[in-house]
């Protein structure tokens, strides 16, 4: 009977700390890490796979200063964002993103991309 209640117990902790461990990320984006384009892409568009409030969005080309965005994050929590950019000049560009979800969870991440003409 011990055995038994072992068991359980391990399920148990095994069933939530891996629902508390499954944390919101990027579920869709236009501009995929690592991507080249030959064009300047209008917007930065992107979703998550559950609601959440985007804290900062930032631009930069790689060793220069940060791209100035237009772009005022939304005071509620939602999955999709959609960030118009500005013409960009061709070179190696790192997008950052901050984001909350609904638990408190502060997420991060970059998306590296490269413009070529």
């Amino acid at each position: 009977m011990k055995i038994v209640n072992i068991f359980a117990v391990a399920f148990c902790l095994w069933v939530f700390s891996s629902t508390s461990l499954a944390h919101t990320a990027i579920k869709i984006s236009n501009i995929e890490n690592g991507a080249i384009f030959a064009f300047s892409p209008a917007a930065f568009e992107f979703s998550f796979s559950a609601n959440v409030g985007l804290a900062a969005l930032e631009l930069q080309m790689q060793g220069d200063n940060p791209v100035s965005l237009e772009y005022d994050s939304p005071t509620t929590m939602r999955k999709e964002f959609s960030a118009p950019l500005p013409e960009l000049r061709p070179g190696a560009y790192i997008i950052r993103w901050r984001a909350v979800a609904n638990d408190g969870h502060v997420m991060r991440g970059e998306i590296s991309f490269v413009i070529t003409n």
